[in-house]
């Protein structure tokens, strides 16, 4: 099963979503959601999916962080313009004069970046680093003119002197102000978008995408840089955009801003400039469970694990135990839909271990050290997986598997099948790993102060000793307070004692 097989339904996170773009005057919006969600794939399906609604313009800044903020300003115009020139002509008819014009804007990009350094000694004496050849050409050639001019006024025409200071910002590339031929065309063939049907215009949207992942020295930069693309007087987006999107997850940004400038300096006031109401939280977690089988499936089992593939149709406690504890980890943003797609082909080399006296057995046998080789497939280590399994004990339900959502997976049932796999490593091998499969015992566990009940380990059907409950204290004849063990505490002790043991290697 390859990835493009396995379908979430995010039918009403579109719709929610849409719901949000389209509340009055919301012009700018970050779209947060941690690293490994779907953000960018989420945004091109809504794209895609309202496409007859919304014209999206996506831009990546990881491209401009190496640039200054004048070339930022012309490259996102080239990236707009580029964009512009890939449109169906269904939507953009483009005339032969928009061609010539996309032509130019091009050649001056590319001649700026490729020529600038050379000409920084000739800039430099006009006193303006970085002006615009241009520029510097048109006033060179006016100079005589000028002086002539210059000379023969004996009066000052104020308004006209206004005038030319704000034309020459206008004028001016790499400037917040300016609008040049290149802005007014991109204002011009956005303005000229339009839907198939008929009497019906296509919002435009910028998408400024993965802004969390540049370095935090450019992170910072090029938020103002954007942020300077809304006139705060008009309540309006540059070059005629109804919506700027950014995305980015605004917790790392916190984090980021809070490291670089301290954590008495205040994030909020920051960071409320760049949206106009409230960010929108991208959480996809539920859709995701929807799928998790799917997911499993994809899990490349070598023949001496097949008992444990996922796509056998055998539905039994190894995979309901597991799908708890993926669930568990997503709740809590510890595994996401990138690992979950590009988990890599499972590989568990069998090698025979003593668990008692007379019991010997291959760790393939084991499904509790299967399932942590698991997690360490999707997770890229043990020590990963030791602390994920340490922040579900510190964060969640030790009752039963809930999440954060108050999404209730089996309650007890999860708990005695993840239980049950564990408790061989719990109890004392001797008591564990006996031969009298079936029959029932129990046994006072001094770490949890409590009295388990359990039926005797059999190699036959899982390698799983049988958890039947729990009582309070230490007493062998089942009279006593009911208890509910942790699952994760459980979980978190036996992975400790497997590594102890040398079972993960």
């Amino acid at each position: 099963m390859t990835t493009t097989d396995i379908k979430i339904d995010t039918t009403s996170i579109l719709r929610d979503f849409n719901n949000h773009l389209n509340i009055k005057d919301n012009k700018r919006i970050i779209f947060s959601g941690p690293f490994g969600t779907g953000k960018s794939t989420f945004l091109n399906e809504f794209t895609t999916e309202l496409q007859d609604e919304y014209y999206a313009v996506k831009i990546y800044p990881i491209h401009y962080s190496v640039a200054s903020n004048e070339d930022v300003f012309e490259l996102i115009k080239y990236d707009i313009l580029f964009h512009l020139l890939s449109t169906p002509n269904e939507l953009l008819e483009l005339k032969k004069e928009d061609f010539s014009k996309f032509l130019n804007a091009q050649m001056f990009v590319l001649n700026k970046m490729k020529f600038k350094s050379l000409l920084y000694s000739i800039l430099e004496l006009s006193g303006k680093v970085g002006t615009p050849v241009v520029n510097f050409i048109k006033e060179l050639n006016k100079v005589y003119d000028d002086f002539k001019e210059y000379s023969e006024e004996t009066k000052i025409d104020e308004k006209q002197l206004i005038e030319d200071y704000l034309k020459s910002f206008i004028e001016n590339k790499g400037n917040i102000n300016e609008n040049d031929s290149n802005s007014k065309l991109i204002f011009e063939l956005l303005g000229r978008i339009k839907s198939q049907e008929e009497d019906k215009s296509l919002k435009k949207v910028l998408i400024i995408d993965d802004l969390d992942r540049l370095d935090p020295e450019h992170i910072f930069r090029l938020f103002n840089v954007f942020s300077a693309h809304h006139d705060e007087v008009t309540n309006t987006n540059k070059f005629g955009f109804d919506k700027v999107i950014f995305v980015c997850d605004i917790e790392n940004i916190r984090k980021i801003f809070y490291h670089k400038y301290g954590s008495d300096v205040d994030f909020s006031g920051y960071i409320d400039k760049f949206y106009s109401l409230t960010p929108y939280h991208f959480d996809n977690r539920r859709y995701v469970k929807s799928s998790i089988n799917d997911f499993l499936d994809r899990i490349e089992f070598s023949d001496k694990l097949l008992k444990y593939s996922f796509n056998n149709n055998l539905r039994g406690i190894f995979q309901d135990s597991v799908n708890s504890i993926i669930f568990s980890l997503l709740d809590l943003r510890l595994i996401n839909l990138r690992m979950l797609i590009n988990v890599p082909k499972f590989e568990l080399v069998q090698v025979a271990f003593k668990l008692s006296k007379h019991t010997t057995d291959f760790n393939t046998n084991l499904p509790i050290i299967v399932i942590f080789n698991i997690l360490k497939n999707y997770l890229g280590s043990f020590e990963i997986v030791r602390n994920s399994l340490q922040d579900l004990n510190d964060n969640f339900d030790h009752k039963n598997f809930k999440s954060d959502t108050h999404y209730l997976y089996d309650n007890s049932q999860d708990t005695l099948k993840i239980i049950s796999f564990c408790l061989p490593f719990l109890l004392p091998p001797d008591k564990a790993f006996w031969d009298i499969s079936g029959t029932e015992a129990n046994c006072y566990l001094d770490k949890y102060n409590v009295t388990v009940y359990y039926k005797g380990y059999n190699p036959h059907i899982n390698g799983q000793v049988i958890y039947l409950q729990a009582t309070n204290g230490k007493n062998e004849n089942g009279v006593g307070d009911l208890v509910i063990l942790s699952p994760y505490q459980v979980l978190l002790d036996t992975f400790d004692e497997c590594r102890k043991r040398g079972f993960l290697s």
